[in-house]
């Protein structure tokens, strides 16, 4: 029995496989691709498309990334774009609340934060992103149901 057996079984499988793609660290998400790549290609890439990365948080309309600002805490925020350009700190920071704007600049204060803690924010943020797709709020990668 195949790694990726219990997602092509179940009617939600393929959504729990992005969601779990989208929420695993970068270095054993590239073990499971490949895993999948071997067990049943199509069905991988077809997982592919529709994982969210934070290129696509960064490329959200204003109104959806509003959204996201408001769901997610500002910590987590920070983190995410912390080594971020400054043309990106700056859209984040005017898309949120000004409570939530004061917040993450708090949190990007703090100068020894790491690339695990960076990835970390930016996977926090993939996850809100994702329950706000689910709820109709948010119209990037849809998983089909």
């Amino acid at each position: 029995m195949g790694v990726y057996t219990r997602f092509k079984k179940n009617p939600d499988g393929l959504r729990q496989l992005v969601e779990l793609l989208e929420t695993t660290p970068i270095s054993r998400r590239q073990k499971m691709i490949d895993v999948g790549m071997e067990e049943d290609p199509v069905y991988t890439k077809k997982a592919l498309e529709y994982v969210m990365t934070f290129e696509d948080v960064i490329k959200l309309p204003d109104m959806e990334l509003a959204d996201l600002l408001s769901e997610t805490p500002a910590k987590f925020t920070a983190y995410a774009i912390h080594a971020q350009s400054e043309e990106v700190k700056k859209r984040f920071l005017e898309k949120a609340t000004p409570r939530v704007s004061i917040e993450m600049k708090e949190f990007m204060k703090e100068s020894n934060l790491t690339a695990v803690q960076s990835g970390a924010g930016q996977m926090k943020m993939i996850e809100y992103m994702r329950k706000l797709e689910k709820r109709g709020l948010i119209k990037t990668k849809k998983i089909p149901a």
